[in-house]
């Protein structure tokens, strides 16, 4: 049997959470949950919000995760240092 790390947490933009992106991921209504093999890499990401509603494009961060798409914008999981944040 397999042990599953679970993130379920309720996240806002600039919010930090930590989390292995190739597990499952879910994220509705500012809550994010996340589940992978508890012995995996995790990784920590800033919440953030680009906006599309001008040009139907946005360009995102590398290692950026895709949480939710609509009404010309795109919440993303960032990673920390992608975003140009360090460890506190």
């Amino acid at each position: 049997m397999s042990e599953l790390e679970v993130v379920d947490t309720a996240v806002s933009p600039l919010s930090r959470v930590e989390f292995n992106p190739d597990g499952r991921v879910n994220y509705e209504n500012g809550r994010l949950t996340a589940a992978y093999p508890s012995n995996a890499d995790t990784t920590e990401f800033v919440i953030a919000v680009f906006r599309y509603a001008d040009s139907n494009t946005v360009e995102l961060p590398e290692g950026a995760v895709v949480l939710d798409v609509g009404e010309g914008v795109v919440v993303t999981a960032v990673p920390s240092d992608a975003y140009g944040v360090s460890d506190q």
